[in-house]
């Protein structure tokens, strides 16, 4: 039998070491397409609308005159797909947002492969908690 492998094929859970790390990328990649996103709205605001950023005054009239942030996922794609620098910076927020969530998921199924079954159910307590108060926000909005 390879070192690499159990009975069956089955790969060698991963480490607590690799544990750590999986969650570690996911978190570092999150945070990167996170900080991405922002960065290209941000620049194709100035590109698209470059008055709204030259002063004071000309930001509060672009911000009153402009009711059509995105606050649904179809006008966050449709704001995305017309190049809007709005909905391109509420995107990297939400992916900002839901990091966590991805990390939590990735230490629950890291946890199960290891079969550290309280680890794993701690994990999936937490997620719970936060997909719960994300549906409860969701429905009292």
């Amino acid at each position: 039998m390879a070192a690499d492998t159990l009975a069956y094929g089955a790969l060698v859970p991963p480490s607590p070491r690799g544990v750590r790390a999986a969650v570690g990328r996911v978190l570092r990649l999150g945070v990167l397409a996170s900080a991405t996103l922002l960065v290209g709205g941000y620049i194709a605001g100035v590109v698209s609308q470059p008055s709204a950023f030259t002063s004071h005054t000309g930001e509060q009239s672009h911000l009153e005159a402009k009711a059509s942030f995105p606050h649904s996922l179809a006008a966050l794609w449709g704001g995305i797909g017309h190049g809007d620098g709005e909905a391109i910076i509420v995107a990297g927020i939400l992916v900002l947002i839901l990091t966590p969530v991805a990390g939590l998921l990735t230490s629950v199924v890291a946890f199960a492969r290891r079969r550290d079954w309280l680890f794993s159910a701690i994990a999936t307590w937490v997620l719970a908690v936060i997909l719960a108060s994300f549906v409860i926000g969701w429905l009292t909005a």
